[in-house]
């Protein structure tokens, strides 16, 4: 299976849906970080609510994750993250609903 990081990492590979019908949408094991079991499910393998079968729990849409990588680079003059910084981000917005604020350290 793959982690989080693995899947933030392909996100351009991923095809975001057309807009109508649910596109595709990342979930993983809780605790979440960048090392946690994840997978992204389309159209039918989808479930009912936020937890699959196998215990991974809803984290974001997809398009969502991919706007969430460009508003962090963007609020930092369109410094590219790494990957691992880039998995950090989505998590924070999975978690908070908010985009990663601009710490000094970010600069």
């Amino acid at each position: 299976m793959a982690s989080l990081l693995e899947v933030i990492s392909g996100l351009t590979e991923a095809p975001c849906g057309d807009g109508v019908s649910g596109g595709p949408t990342i979930y993983a094991r809780m605790p979440w970080t960048p090392h946690a079991d994840a997978l992204v499910l389309r159209g039918a393998e989808l479930p009912d609510g936020v937890l699959t079968d196998s215990g991974h729990r809803y984290l974001l849409e997809v398009n969502i994750a991919i706007e969430v990588i460009e508003v962090w680079s963007a609020w930092r003059d369109g410094v590219v993250p790494s990957p691992e910084v880039a998995t950090l981000a989505v998590i924070h917005y999975a978690e908070t609903d908010a985009y990663q604020p601009v710490a000094d350290a970010d600069l």
